[in-house]
């Protein structure tokens, strides 16, 4: 073989390769929360921290199979740019877990009065499941570093959903 046969035959069996490894590591059931992520209508919310108000634009997993969901499949590029509300319609205690996710993120947990009391790191994990110490009704999750790069605090920040994006 020619030394540019070689390299293409190289290059090809560097993109099978990488074509391989990226669906080895895919469930069987992304196609179910890809379409979950793609159907989360999006929404407006405010956050109030200090003297500043931050408008921020959500996907709202607004039903049991999107919250279910979550961020499960989306590409690092998805996650970079999306936001998710969470809102379970009244304070609950439960968890959420890093399953089928491909990078670390951030997640607030909100009390029905809006007051962000928890925040948490988040690391993709089979079985690893994270959640606060107490009753909550929002989670807002976000790509790792988001919050405390723009100043939300918990115990300090507060959530404010307008009653159409409940």
């Amino acid at each position: 073989m020619t030394v540019r046969r070689l390299a293409s035959a190289a290059a090809v069996l560097l993109l099978l390769s990488a074509l391989a490894g990226g669906a080895r590591g895919q469930s069987p059931e992304c196609p179910r929360w890809r379409e979950a992520f793609a159907g989360m209508p999006t929404r407006m919310l405010t956050v109030q921290t200090g003297a500043r108000t931050l408008a921020l634009r959500v996907r709202s997993a607004d039903t049991p199979e999107r919250q279910a969901g979550g961020f499960q499949c989306a590409t690092p590029d998805e996650i970079q740019r999306n936001l998710i509300l969470f809102d379970f319609g009244h304070e609950i205690v439960t968890q959420f877990h890093m399953n089928n996710v491909r990078a670390a993120l951030d997640i607030a947990f909100v009390k029905a009065d809006g007051r962000i009391f928890a925040i948490l790191r988040m690391e993709p994990s089979p079985s690893a499941l994270y959640g606060p110490m107490g009753a909550f009704r929002y989670a807002l999750e976000a790509r790792a570093g988001f919050f405390e790069s723009q100043g939300i605090r918990q115990g300090e920040s507060r959530l404010s959903v307008p009653e159409a994006a409940r």
